[in-house]
C-alpha cells in the first residue's frame, strides 16, 4: 500500500500487484482505451478551481459594490430588477472595460513585467472615482495576493507585494491566473464578478439560491460570445463610464445603516 500522504483524493489504494501490472503494461507499450477526442486535463485547471471557488477567503462576501445602495433607493426591488441590473450595468462594463483591461494586465503578468503591471494598477486606481469602490478593490486584491503568495509562492508575487502597488483586485487576478489562456482568465474573472453581485442580492431582495444560480448562468451565457472580442479590444477602445454605480457607492459611504462595507 502507498503511504496515506501519497494517495490522490478519490483514488483507491494501489496494491503491489497493481503497480506491477501497470509497470508491465507500460513496458509492453500498452495504452488504455480513451474516448475519442479525449485530452489531458490542463495543468492550470486545479488551481483555477481553487482560486475561483466561492469559498476562497478573499473577503468579497462583505461587499455589494454599490448594489446595497441601489436597493435602498428603490432602483432594485425584486429578482427581475437584479437580473436587469446584471445585463444592463455589469455585463457592458465587463465587455468594454474590465475584461479588456484584464487582458492587458494578464499579458504583463505572463511576461513578468512588473513595471507595466504597476502602471496598469495605478491607472486602474485613477479609473475608480468613488473612494468606497476604490478601497474595496484594493482590500480584495491585497487579501487575495496575501493568500496566493502562501498557496503558490513565486518571486513575481513577492516582488509585486513589496512594490507598494495599490494591488487592485483585477490586477491580482491577472497575476494569479497568468498561466491560464487569457480567455479562460477573463471568463473566470467575469464569473467572480457576476457571482459577487448575485450572491449579494440574496441578502438584499427576496430571492433564493436557485434563482441566484439561474441569474449567474444566464449572465455568463450572454457574456460568453463576447469574451474573445473583449480580450482583443484595442487599447484606445478600452473604457466605460457607469455613473449609476459610482453615485450609489458615494451615497452608500454616508448611509445611516449598512449591511455591506461597500
Amino acid at each position: 500500500m502507498l503511504p496515506d500522504d501519497s494517495r490522490s483524493i478519490g483514488v483507491p489504494p494501489v496494491s503491489g500487484a497493481d503497480v506491477s501490472s501497470a509497470s508491465d503494461s507500460k513496458a509492453s507499450g500498452w495504452k488504455p482505451d480513451l474516448p475519442t477526442g479525449w485530452k489531458p486535463v490542463p495543468h492550470w485547471l486545479p488551481w483555477l478551481l481553487q482560486v475561483n471557488d466561492s469559498q476562497f477567503p478573499s473577503g468579497a462576501y462583505a461587499h455589494s459594490m454599490g448594489l446595497e445602495e441601489l436597493t435602498q433607493r428603490g432602483l432594485v426591488k425584486k429578482p427581475e430588477d437584479v437580473e436587469k441590473f446584471l445585463h444592463q450595468q455589469i455585463l457592458p462594463s465587463l465587455r468594454a472595460f474590465e475584461l479588456p483591461f484584464l487582458a492587458k494586465a494578464h499579458a504583463a503578468a505572463a511576461a513578468a513585467d512588473l513595471q507595466a503591471l504597476r502602471a496598469l494598477d495605478d491607472e486602474l486606481d485613477a479609473w475608480k472615482l468613488a473612494a468606497e469602490l476604490r478601497n474595496a478593490s484594493r482590500q480584495l486584491g491585497s487579501r487575495r495576493l496575501s493568500l496566493i503568495r502562501k498557496l503558490d509562492p513565486a518571486p513575481l508575487l513577492e516582488d509585486y507585494a513589496n512594490s507598494e502597488a495599490p494591488c487592485h483586485h483585477l490586477i491580482v487576478c491577472a497575476l494569479e491566473l497568468r498561466q491560464l489562456p487569457v480567455t479562460a482568465a477573463a471568463c473566470a474573472f467575469a464569473q467572480q464578478t457576476v457571482s459577487g453581485y448575485a450572491t449579494s442580492a440574496m441578502k438584499l431582495v427576496r430571492m433564493g439560491q436557485e434563482k441566484c444560480q439561474l441569474m449567474i448562468r444566464g449572465a455568463m451565457l450572454a457574456l460568453s460570445p463576447h469574451l474573445e472580442a473583449a480580450v482583443t479590444q484595442p487599447p484606445e477602445r478600452i473604457g466605460w463610464f457607469n455613473p449609476l454605480l459610482e453615485i450609489a457607492s458615494m451615497r452608500h459611504a454616508r448611509a445611516n445603516e449598512r449591511l455591506f462595507i461597500s
